[in-house]
């Protein structure tokens, strides 16, 4: 480490910073980070006490003292040294120290880190004057197009350098003014058109809409993936949208929109762009915000009640009207007024949302669920499967609502190891696959689809069990059981 620390020592001299300078500087540029915070400790580490211990402090200090050809140089140099200590404590022989081998990499990796940053520091410099010729294009473009602005006016230059951006005025010539026309009568009363001209029109918006195969079907399956998605019900446990917080609940709208423009096909690069742009607005209230932005166009209108199970999709051509002139808030967003909930043309309206079935269970079966059990599962959240298939019998469960339950993305593994562990209790679980359809049906039960799951506890049947619903299984017949029907082992369905 001595010549690592006459390096460093040597790096401090040339920058004629002196060690109290670079201690202030490294308090100011590192405020966290295990890094020195004061200069006694800094002039210890210099002196070589401690600092095969202080990879980060090495990091900081070639970076503070040195730039570009010269960083590299220095970098380089550390990099060589530590690989001829490594070298020469191979050849001694004996029992190598543990700690400094680990810090030796440590020190390696925090260098290597020096020339990742340099590079990418440079091509954001890059990516900033590519920017800057484009920002200074559109402003001769937006000079040019004013009523009265200077023809060739320079525009302040903008320099990129280790401090900041500065810019520096230019001289400026006299302005010649570009003509205006004198606009007549006539073409002063006409009207601003209410179709922007990068917006689709209504009728487009319909019929492309419209021609979507089945475009109530995966719009609702969009917005259930939407909601799902940002309920993170495996990781997080929740299934009410209610316990989003604000930022959730403002991120929702952007992944209902994601999530419907793949649905409807509007993300693929040979969409219509004028049908890409359109706006879209979501709620899972009563209206949808709009603002002075959007009168001119064609709006999206997009509503979903997780607790009705109920979705919505209409199209409005906004205009001035439409708005609500009252209760707007800080940003001029304001509610539709009744002209304007009556010009939505509705594509389909409070049609089927896919249930999200935990939000529609009691107080009582949830915490049935949810409570401790003595089950001989393999962990808790097989447990609370079992439990919940335990507890909703003839009700369509979907991976979302197991995964929840479960807090465990492998949802068919889980269901799997239910099926086997509930059938000493009698309980069936019924999915898509092989004669479970079947026996949905035959049992009067809804018929699960894939990623679909329904439970229900069977007996055998007896001659005086009338015309109860009943299936054969195994060539035994079997029915639903009463509740006081004893328990009976339910045999196992493929």
């Amino acid at each position: 480490m001595s010549s690592i620390v006459l390096l460093l020592r040597e790096v401090i001299d040339e920058s004629g910073t002196g060690l109290r300078g670079l201690a202030e500087k490294l308090r100011a540029e590192h405020r966290e980070g295990p890094l020195p915070r004061g200069y006694q400790t800094l002039s210890k580490r210099l002196r070589g006490i401690g600092l095969q211990n202080e990879p980060h402090l090495i990091h900081a200090i070639i970076s503070t003292c040195t730039e570009g050809d010269r960083r590299q140089h220095v970098t380089a140099r550390v990099t060589e040294l530590l690989a001829d200590a490594r070298s020469a404590a191979a050849t001694a022989g004996g029992t190598p120290r543990k700690q400094p081998t680990a810090t030796d990499r440590q020190l390696v990796d925090a260098l290597a880190e020096i020339n990742t940053l340099h590079k990418k520091m440079e091509r954001l410099r890059s990516r900033a004057e590519r920017a800057e010729k484009k920002l200074t294009k559109a402003r001769e473009l937006l000079a040019a197009g004013s009523r009265e602005t200077p023809v060739n006016t320079p525009l302040p230059k903008r320099t990129v350098g280790k401090s900041g951006t500065s810019f520096t005025s230019a001289p400026q010539p006299p302005a010649a003014v570009v003509p205006v026309p004198r606009e007549t009568p006539a073409a002063q009363a006409v009207p601003a058109p209410l179709r922007r001209k990068d917006s689709a029109s209504a009728e487009e918006v319909i019929t492309f809409l419209n021609a979507v195969p089945g475009l109530q079907r995966r719009t609702a399956s969009s917005l259930r993936a939407a909601f799902d998605s940002v309920l993170d019900g495996e990781r997080t446990g929740r299934y009410d949208l209610a316990k989003l917080n604000k930022a959730e609940k403002t991120y929702l709208g952007s992944r209902v929109e994601h999530f419907l423009w793949q649905a409807w096909g509007l993300n693929k690069r040979n969409a219509d762009s004028r049908l890409r742009h359109v706006p879209l607005r979501f709620t899972w209230t009563s209206t949808w915000m709009l603002g002075p932005e959007h009168v001119g166009r064609v709006c999206l209108l997009v509503r979903a009640s997780d607790s009705e199970s109920r979705c919505s999709l209409g199209v409005l051509a906004v205009a001035p009207e439409h708005l609500n002139r009252l209760n707007s808030n800080r940003d001029g967003k304001t509610t539709l007024s009744v002209a304007g909930r009556s010009a939505i043309h509705w594509l389909f309206e409070d049609d089927t949302l896919p249930e999200n079935a935990l939000l529609h269970l009691d107080q009582p079966t949830l915490a049935q669920v949810f409570s401790p059990t003595d089950d001989a599962a393999a962990d808790h959240a097989q447990g609370r499967t079992n439990n919940l298939f335990r507890a909703v019998q003839g009700r369509l469960l979907d991976r979302s609502a197991i995964r929840t339950v479960a807090m465990d993305p492998d949802s068919p593994r889980r269901v799997r190891e239910a099926r086997r562990n509930l059938l000493a209790e009698g309980i069936l679980l019924l999915g898509h696959q092989g004669n479970q359809p079947r026996i949905a049906t035959a049992l009067g039960l809804p018929q699960p689809n894939k990623g679909e799951w329904v439970s229900v506890r069977v007996a055998r049947r007896h001659p005086g069990d009338g015309d109860a619903p009943f299936v054969e299984i195994d060539g035994e017949e079997w029915r639903i059981a009463a509740p006081d029907d004893p328990v009976e082992s339910a045999p196992y369905v493929y």
